[in-house]
């Protein structure tokens, strides 16, 4: 019995530094490629729904089974989700009017590949307003217990950009241009 304790010793704390390790593999440009026609089947139906009545989608839970909706008024932000209050999820989506079946459509895409939310940003550049849609995904494909969450965050310009802003955060590697008008960071929060 004493020479086994070096062992379970040993094995404990091979489990805690491979918890502790690093990811195995993180999302990349290749991510977004291998699943580009679901992600813009999902943006497409994103912007056509949120054309009605701004709003936010995704899901609040690991499993995919709690979907939450934010809707954006001139006065009010309403914020919903169908583990709490299911009906008035359902109450909402029939106020604003949105398409049902694109929703329902739009949502399975999402889960299925595992996409954690959908929204629109808003910023100025040169005195100009400009918009983006991004996606957030859970960044690493593998994660042990003790490894912060990480979030891989595609970001879609309506048109390219020569920001200056754009170009520090690309040179500093904070942000990746997969095209002139699609890009991806890693973030700590996914919304």
């Amino acid at each position: 019995m004493k020479n086994k304790v070096p062992y379970y010793t040993l094995a404990m704390l091979v489990w805690i530094l491979a918890s502790c390790a690093s990811v195995t593999k993180r999302k990349s440009a290749d991510y977004y490629l291998q699943n580009k026609k679901e992600i813009n089947e999902i943006r497409k139906s994103y912007l056509d729904l949120y054309a009605q009545q701004p709003f936010s989608a995704g899901f609040t839970d690991r499993s995919f089974k709690y979907y939450v909706m934010e809707v954006k008024t001139d006065s009010v932000r309403y914020i919903y989700n169908t583990e709490k209050n299911e009906p008035q999820v359902y109450k909402l989506i029939n106020r604003f009017k949105y398409d049902t079946t694109k929703l329902y459509d739009m949502s399975v895409k999402m889960h299925d590949i595992k996409c954690l939310w959908i929204s629109r940003s808003s910023f100025f550049t040169n005195d100009r307003r400009d918009s983006v849609t991004y996606l957030s995904f859970r960044s690493a494909n593998n994660q042990g217990i003790f490894v912060e969450n990480k979030y891989y965050i595609l970001i879609f310009l309506n048109h390219p950009t020569n920001s200056p802003m754009v170009k520090a955060r690309l040179k500093k590697g904070d942000l990746f241009k997969i095209d002139d008008l699609v890009y991806f960071t890693i973030g700590s929060k996914f919304r």
